[in-house]
Protein backbone atom coordinates (compact mmCIF):
# COMPACT_ATOMS: atom_id res chain seq x y z
CA UNK A 1 0.00 0.00 0.00
CA UNK A 2 1.42 3.36 -0.91
CA UNK A 3 1.80 5.97 1.85
CA UNK A 4 -1.01 8.21 0.60
CA UNK A 5 -3.47 5.32 0.58
CA UNK A 6 -2.22 4.19 4.00
CA UNK A 7 -3.02 7.63 5.43
CA UNK A 8 -6.47 7.60 3.78
CA UNK A 9 -7.07 4.12 5.18
CA UNK A 10 -6.14 5.16 8.71
CA UNK A 11 -8.33 8.28 8.46
CA UNK A 12 -11.30 6.18 7.34
CA UNK A 13 -10.74 3.66 10.14
CA UNK A 14 -10.55 6.49 12.69
CA UNK A 15 -13.74 8.03 11.28
CA UNK A 16 -15.54 4.67 11.58
CA UNK A 17 -14.28 4.26 15.16
CA UNK A 18 -15.54 7.75 16.02
CA UNK A 19 -18.97 6.93 14.58
CA UNK A 20 -19.15 3.57 16.38
CA UNK A 21 -17.00 3.78 19.55
CA UNK A 22 -18.45 0.64 21.15
CA UNK A 23 -17.42 -1.66 18.28
CA UNK A 24 -13.63 -1.41 18.81
CA UNK A 25 -14.17 -1.83 22.55
CA UNK A 26 -16.22 -4.96 21.91
CA UNK A 27 -13.63 -6.41 19.52
CA UNK A 28 -10.86 -5.73 22.02
CA UNK A 29 -12.83 -7.41 24.83
CA UNK A 30 -13.64 -10.40 22.62
CA UNK A 31 -9.96 -10.72 21.73
CA UNK A 32 -9.06 -11.11 25.37
CA UNK A 33 -11.32 -14.14 25.85
CA UNK A 34 -11.04 -15.86 22.45
CA UNK A 35 -9.20 -19.16 22.24
CA UNK A 36 -8.93 -22.10 19.84
CA UNK A 37 -12.46 -23.30 19.13
CA UNK A 38 -14.10 -19.92 19.74
CA UNK A 39 -16.84 -19.21 17.19
CA UNK A 40 -17.18 -15.67 15.88
CA UNK A 41 -20.55 -14.95 14.30
CA UNK A 42 -21.50 -11.87 12.32
CA UNK A 43 -25.05 -10.97 11.31
CA UNK A 44 -26.03 -8.18 8.96
CA UNK A 45 -29.62 -6.99 8.74
CA UNK A 46 -30.45 -4.40 6.10
CA UNK A 47 -32.95 -1.59 6.56
CA UNK A 48 -35.34 -3.72 4.46
CA UNK A 49 -35.03 -6.64 6.87
CA UNK A 50 -32.81 -8.87 4.72
CA UNK A 51 -30.38 -10.82 6.87
CA UNK A 52 -27.17 -12.73 6.27
CA UNK A 53 -25.11 -14.55 8.88
CA UNK A 54 -21.61 -15.99 8.75
CA UNK A 55 -19.35 -17.54 11.34
CA UNK A 56 -15.80 -18.78 11.73
CA UNK A 57 -14.31 -21.17 14.25
CA UNK A 58 -10.88 -20.02 15.38
CA UNK A 59 -7.98 -22.43 14.96
CA UNK A 60 -4.37 -22.34 16.17
CA UNK A 61 -3.22 -20.40 13.10
CA UNK A 62 -5.94 -17.78 13.70
CA UNK A 63 -4.79 -17.39 17.30
CA UNK A 64 -1.20 -16.87 16.15
CA UNK A 65 -2.38 -14.23 13.68
CA UNK A 66 -4.36 -12.45 16.41
CA UNK A 67 -1.29 -12.54 18.65
CA UNK A 68 0.85 -10.98 15.92
CA UNK A 69 -1.72 -8.25 15.30
CA UNK A 70 -1.80 -7.44 19.03
CA UNK A 71 1.99 -7.23 19.09
CA UNK A 72 2.07 -4.92 16.05
CA UNK A 73 -0.56 -2.65 17.58
CA UNK A 74 1.48 -2.40 20.79
CA UNK A 75 4.48 -0.99 18.92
Amino acid sequence: MNPVNAIKYLNLINKFKANHPKLPQFIKAAGTIADVGTVIEIAVTTSEGKKIVANVKLNEDDMNTIKEIKELRAK
